[in-house]
């Protein structure tokens, strides 16, 4: 299943390491993942969210604010992944849709967990005894050919090339966007003139659309740590003007709409 990221053969795992046939070899961590990412696929020393960004944003999930889109995906995939089959959680962050998953989806699948901050894929592994974890590019994937029969991913940039490889015929992509009213309230705090999102899905030449389904609903957010924490984990921030983010922070608590749009891809046989 998984690959070497530097010739691609098999990788065998012993007690505290994966190592292919050519001898290369990659040193499990005490938390429980392998970092399968090269030099040269990193684009800073360390790439991904910071330590303190995963930190909050594992706080902030932890209170549940986002729990009804873990549970749709669990349900997603108890109905489409078969028995036995293997799933990957693409950019796991910190694992907390994966642990959804694990906890709650009643077949025996094996999971695979994979982002590029390797604090997030630690976070996981330490958690998530289920997964295999592993640190690597999401363009790049250390993976078989047609391995998959399922992955999803969770606001992180997608590939057509890397989902039609790791996919098998008959296999499924489960994408999360933005529904139109993700954050309404929020943003209308912050912006002079509000606007909805353009819903957008994947364009998979490979893959049809099966279903699309919005995760829709309302959630108080209970203090200004959790405003601002939900606020920076958009893509809404870093390109705001730090005067209208600031606006938020006269706000204790908030009301908003939380908006998910679900696409469901199934690789063609």
């Amino acid at each position: 299943m998984l690959r070497c990221p530097k010739c691609g053969k098999p990788l065998s795992k012993e007690e505290k390491r994966y190592f292919c046939e050519e001898g290369h070899s990659y040193d499990i961590a005490k938390e429980g993942y392998v970092n399968l990412m090269l030099v040269n696929q990193k684009h800073s020393k360390n790439p991904g969210d910071n330590d303190e960004s995963l930190a909050a944003r594992r706080a902030f999930l932890g209170k549940g604010y986002y729990q009804p889109l873990a549970e749709h995906l669990a349900r997603t995939v108890q109905e489409l992944i078969p028995e036995k089959g293997t799933f990957l959680d693409r950019g796991c962050g910190t694992g907390y849709y994966l642990n959804h998953l694990t906890e709650n989806v009643e077949k025996d699948i094996q999971y695979y967990a994979v982002d590029i901050a390797r604090k997030g894929v630690a976070m996981t592994a330490k958690k998530n005894k289920k997964a295999v974890c592993f640190v690597g590019s999401v363009f790049h994937l250390p993976l078989g050919e047609e391995s998959l029969d399922g992955l999803m991913s969770v606001f992180t940039p997608y590939s057509r090339q890397e989902f039609s490889r790791v996919v098998k015929p008959g296999g499924y992509v489960i994408a999360v966007t933005p529904g139109k009213d993700h954050l309404y309230q929020l943003k209308d705090i912050v912006y002079d003139s509000i606007y909805l999102n353009e819903e957008k899905g994947y364009d998979l030449p490979d893959f049809r659309l099966v279903k699309k389904e919005n995760v829709t609903y309302e959630k108080t957010l209970e203090c200004r740590e959790d405003i601002e924490t939900l606020w920076r984990m958009t893509p809404y921030y870093h390109t705001t003007y730090s005067g209208n983010n600031d606006r938020l922070k006269r706000y204790d608590s908030l009301t908003t709409v939380i908006d998910f749009l679900v696409s469901v891809y199934r690789k063609e046989l």
